[in-house]
């Protein structure tokens, strides 16, 4: 078997040396220095904690507080697992209570979940360690020590950071759709001369964008948590997933010739010239993560998708309504085009400011601001119940964690805190998965037995080659997890042991042996629990979230369309916009989840992405018709012109059937059945939908009844209509979308008969 490493940039060789360095220095501290055997076992592996389980990113000012925070919690986990060292009964019960406690805390925020190893660590060790009291100094002088020569080694030793190929990717996505965009804008100015080089051009760039879309959507969900950060910049970076598969959309829509638009010539060309120039500022600042930047460039275009709005209101009053409804049609469709891709970068603007730490402008939003620690309470609520994966996987982690305890307790094992560590190291998030990892750890941990116990062996017990070997065996073990496989980490990190507990108490290669039988209690506990609760892991509850999502997402668009245009008495849009919010949390947590389980190597990708975007795009929807209306006062539509009841009849039949279809697909997904099939007239793929005013003996957009400054009401249909329209071509790839998804985890469908496509 050949040997890959992987490690661009040499940054997990850099990190390796810094725990090389500071690893055995705490270490010799506490012991020779101090004479504190305590204060050694804590430094060493409160250093190790440190500079290998964990690595935040963000800013310098971020990742610090980060550190300090850690230093100081890590403490209050050292504390209390001494004062539980000597009972058993109390140290399972607390296991249990802090294990969750850290393992759930995790969904709120990406550096806890980030720091979750380590803090489980020093708990571990404190509470399987047994200790007095008193020891408790010795303890947290040595998890001190750790801290800040980590600290110290951290910001001061190499301090550049991993070029962050998440934010990167999007990046990239947003450059791309950069280009796609100047080059449809230029084939529209040129009219029908465009040539065919330049339109195969613009074909090219199409490809590039939706490629580069992908691979950023591919880059998100294959990481197996959120990327450590505050709450709002962890949370932006999803967002500006979700935005990307917006906009790529949008984007499609050919633009009409320039002359279609001379009415408002102007504000076309303000919009189009802001586009480019915002997102290539956006792709710069996810580059360049600079959070002092606010986006002033974000105002413009604000202001121009304000204008192009009042402009073609202006343009409808004044000149078209009554005698050339075909124009009006058209210039409706362009101005719809152009508003829809103003209002998608300025939501990818305002997250890229906010995923660089910096303050957006105002963003219109359907929901109050909240304050950081409502808004955890919030993301907590929406986990708090069984249909959330992360709750699943947390409620897994503390019963396997508790259980080692009991298990390392009773049994009375030497060394019992490797019995929990070797538990949680492997535990997954299916019995599947865990049973993979298993084999990876014990092997590796027989692979560190065997070279360990030869470097025994061969030094004796001089403790002068003991220290010489010691950080070349940090070095060994702070490398291998990052830049070889994990087996090679357990291996290393093996070695590190044997080496470290023969300075402590020089006792051969058997502390080897030791190690093994306690990592493979730990990985039975782990097979065990996982075996226990909920064995499938994450594939259980893809299906439910899923569906979730599409209904809560079909509940927010009926609502949206209700209010926007005052025909019925609907419920209020905060908390049906919350709860569609809440639905594609959980949905995106539960993919993350679900791609990271070492089973899930059937999965289609880029159909679990298109099935993730269309919950996106039905939420988005609803979000932006609520923004259109607020462009200005919609007329009543309580008028007896006969266009009006021409209009709303279709209208209403058309907004039923949409909503209806994808609460239908929700239902479908959430149950494992077969997906509806698309409704008649879908196209077969995303094409630009043609508005029903266009169509002949279509009703004509008219003033009749209108106040003056107020949207028409058949104007607020037509909004609504290419929406709907919009959403209509969705049904189709949705559809197929589901089948390659579904038959991964949900085998039952294979026996249903799959619905043809619409042609």
């Amino acid at each position: 078997m050949k040997l890959a490493i992987s490690d661009p940039g040499h940054f997990a060789l850099k990190n390796a040396i810094r725990a090389a360095i500071v690893v055995p220095a705490a270490f010799a501290i506490g012991l020779e220095v101090f004479g504190l055997p305590q204060m050694a076992l804590f430094g060493a592996f409160g250093a190790i904690g440190f500079l290998v389980f964990v690595d935040f990113g963000g800013t310098r000012r971020a990742r610090l507080l980060a550190y300090l925070g850690l230093l100081g919690t890590g403490c209050v986990t050292i504390a209390l697992g001494t004062v539980c060292s000597h009972h058993t009964w109390p140290a399972v019960a607390t296991m249990a209570l802090v294990g969750f406690a850290i393992l759930f805390a995790g969904v709120i925020d990406g550096y806890v979940a980030a720091a979750s190893l380590v803090l489980i660590l020093t708990f571990v060790i404190a509470v399987m360690v047994q200790a007095d009291v008193g020891e408790i100094p010795d303890r947290l002088a040595g998890w001190g020590l750790a801290g800040l020569f980590s600290t110290i080694a951290i910001f001061g030793l190499w301090p550049s950071r991993p070029p962050d190929h998440l934010r990167h990717a999007v990046a990239a996505a947003v450059e791309a759709l950069a280009a796609l965009l100047e080059a449809m804008a230029r084939a529209a100015r040129g009219g029908g001369r465009a040539s065919r080089a330049a339109e195969d051009r613009t074909a090219e760039l199409a490809v590039a964008a939706y490629e580069a879309t992908v691979a950023a959507r591919t880059a998100f969900v294959a990481i197996p948590h959120r990327p450590s950060g505050v709450g709002a910049r962890t949370a932006a970076i999803g967002r500006l997933i979700d935005d990307l598969d917006w906009f790529d959309s949008v984007a499609r829509e050919r633009p009409a010739p320039a002359a279609v638009s001379s009415g408002f010539a102007e504000e076309r060309a303000a919009v189009e010239a802001a586009l480019p120039a915002v997102l290539r500022r956006a792709a710069e600042r996810l580059r360049a993560n600079d959070p002092d930047d606010d986006g002033q460039e974000l105002r413009g275009l604000r202001e121009a998708h304000e204008a192009i709005g009042r402009a073609f209101l202006a343009e409808l009053v004044e000149h078209r309504a009554a005698n050339d409804p075909a124009r009006v049609t058209a210039e409706l469709n362009e101005a719809f085009r152009l508003r829809g891709l103003a209002f998608a970068a300025l939501q990818i603007g305002r997250h890229a400011v906010q995923a660089a730490g910096g303050t957006a402008p105002r963003e219109p939003t359907l929901v109050a601001p909240r304050s950081g620690l409502r808004e955890g309470r919030r993301i907590a609520d929406s986990h708090s119940s069984l249909r959330s994966v992360w709750l699943r996987n947390s409620v897994r982690g503390a019963v396997g964690l508790a259980l080692a305890v009991l298990v390392a307790k009773v049994t009375d094992a030497q060394n019992g805190f490797w019995v929990v560590l070797g538990t949680i190291s492997v535990l997954r998030s299916s019995a599947l998965a865990t049973g993979t990892t298993v084999v990876e750890a014990i092997g590796g941990t027989a692979i560190g037995i065997v070279v360990g116990g030869l470097i025994v062996l061969a030094l004796g017990s001089e403790p002068g080659l003991l220290w010489a070997v010691l950080p070349f065996a940090v070095l060994l073990g702070a490398y291998s997890p990052r830049a070889i496989s994990f087996t090679a980490g357990q291996a290393g990190f093996t070695i590190v042991v044997v080496v470290l507990f023969n300075l402590l108490n020089p006792v051969g290669w058997s502390v080897g042996v030791v190690r093994i039988e306690d990592v493979a209690i730990g990985c039975a506990i782990s097979l065990v629990t996982g075996f226990l609760f909920w064995p499938r892991g994450a594939a259980d509850v893809l299906r439910e979230s899923l569906g979730g999502a599409y209904q809560t997402a079909a509940r927010y668009l009926d609502t949206t369309i209700a209010s926007m245009l005052g025909v019925r008495k609907s419920e209020p849009i905060e908390p049906v916009a919350v709860e569609a919010s809440e639905a594609a949390l959980r949905l995106d947590e539960t993919v993350r989840e679900y791609l990271a389980e070492n089973g899930s190597a059937r999965r289609d990708l880029d159909a679990l992405a298109r099935l993730v975007g269309g919950a996106t795009r039905v939420r988005r929807v609803a979000q932006l018709m609520h923004n259109a209306a607020s462009l200005a006062p919609l007329a009543p539509l309580d008028s007896q012109a006969a266009w009006v009841a021409a209009a709303c009849g279709p209208f209403d039949q058309e907004w039923v059937s949409r909503h209806d279809w994808f609460e239908e697909f929700g239902k479908a997904i959430g149950t494992g059945k077969g997906p509806p099939a698309p409704e008649p007239g879908a196209p077969s793929r995303t094409a630009g939908p043609t508005s029903r005013l266009n169509r002949e003996g279509g009703p004509q957009v008219v003033l009749d009844g209108a106040r003056p400054g107020a949207v028409p009401p058949g104007l607020a249909i037509a909004w609504a209509e290419r929406h709907l329209e919009s959403l209509l071509a969705l049904e189709p790839p949705l559809t197929d979308a589901a089948h390659a998804v579904l038959d991964d985890f949900a085998p039952r469908v294979l026996a249903e008969p799959r619905p043809a496509s619409s042609p």
